[in-house]
């Protein structure tokens, strides 16, 4: 189930700031404009909102297209035409060739973009849950990309060993040039609102974020025994330490002993199995499919029981995509879902928004 959420909604990109010393948080223009940001680092940031779904507002909580973003005054209007370009990663260029509707990627190959742009803006979509296909508005996984033509292996390359020329944000703390991943890694999660937030630290205060070293160690570092939505696979102590199980506080706290040699690694992952398997050890009821036994008719002349199957086709709701709705047989045709999946949502055995909520398939749809 986990799985499918993510292609609908995707994860988060960085959706506004969190001021370590008064615990505020505010939205990226609004940290430009009280001088936290430079101008720079604020564009950047609101290009990768744009382009991986929405313009974000992380006080009030709401996802907006530039022009409404415009409009609400959350970002200035001075920048509009360039969120509107980058925008167009989620809704399409258009080839001045033929008409059509293509990809940022595409666009990207036939130089209707600068090339540092396009991957900073492409290295943002793949960050936040996978290249968005702009024709049926959700995102693809990366070998359906390949078919599509939405990405191929050189630019997988460049992106899977970036250098510096390749790392297009930056982190005002600590000054350094990082991937779009990176940065993110670096938030920390508004526990309301679920959104991610650059922390700022003023001079002096403590930055706390985990480094590269540490980082490799804890995403080496697996397990099979978490549970839950983690059942029967394998999971990485990264990915349970940034789960909704681990708070700021907690996770700031073992990687804070870890560094500091008062546990090992081995202990470290004994604590977070300790916290999470209690946590995950309910299957909630809405996982569950249930199908209805055939129904039976009984001929009563010859008193012998006939018994026959009724197959019930439904026709499908569709599903919320980033910016319009999208097919059930659009996710089976991008791999999104498998066809048993499919069947049972023809057959009405499960709903569309059982369906939506699954990881894999949010990611994909919606985007943010």
């Amino acid at each position: 189930m986990d799985s499918v959420r993510k292609y609908l909604e995707g994860t988060n990109s960085i959706a506004g700031v969190y001021l370590q010393s008064t615990k505020e948080t505010l939205s990226i223009y609004e940290a430009k404009s009280k001088g936290l940001l430079t101008p720079g680092t604020t564009l950047v940031l609101l290009e990768a909102q744009a382009a991986t779904g929405f313009v974000i507002d992380p006080v009030k909580n709401k996802k907006l297209s530039v022009e409404e973003a415009v409009s609400q005054r959350v970002v200035g209007s001075e920048w509009k035409n360039k969120l509107l370009s980058a925008e167009r990663a989620v809704t399409g260029y258009k080839d001045p060739y033929t008409g059509n509707t293509i990809s940022l990627f595409q666009a990207l190959k036939k130089d209707l973009i600068v090339k540092d742009h396009g991957i900073r803006l492409l290295e943002a979509q793949i960050a936040t849950g996978g290249i968005i296909d702009p024709v049926h508005s959700h995102r693809v996984p990366v070998q359906v990309a390949y078919t599509r033509g939405y990405f191929d292996e050189e630019m997988n390359q460049i992106l899977s060993d970036p250098d510096d020329d390749t790392k297009g944000f930056f982190d005002p703390n600590t000054q350094e040039n990082l991937t779009y991943l990176q940065l993110v890694e670096r938030c920390v999660t508004d526990p309301i609102t679920g959104l991610s937030l650059l922390v700022i630290a003023k001079k002096g205060e403590v930055y706390f974020f985990v480094d590269e070293a540490t980082k490799l160690i804890l995403k080496a570092t697996t397990t099979t025994k978490a549970g839950g939505k983690y059942q029967s696979t394998t999971v990485s102590l990264w990915d349970l330490l940034y789960s909704k199980y681990i708070t700021e506080e907690k996770r700031r706290e073992l990687v804070q002993q870890y560094k500091s040699g008062s546990i090992t690694i081995e202990h470290f992952l004994k604590i977070i199995l300790t916290i999470i398997v209690p946590q995950t050890t309910t299957t909630s009821s809405s996982s569950i499919v249930m199908c209805q036994p055939p129904e039976r008719q009984v001929d009563s002349s010859t008193k012998s029981t006939i018994t026959t199957t009724v197959t019930k086709t439904t026709e499908v709701q569709s599903f919320h995509g980033i910016r319009k709705d999208v097919t059930a047989s659009e996710l089976l045709e991008s791999q999104i879902i498998n066809e048993d999946l499919y069947n049972n949502l023809t057959a009405g055995n499960v709903t569309v928004t059982e369906v939506s909520e699954m990881d894999s398939v949010r990611k994909y749809s919606r985007g943010n």
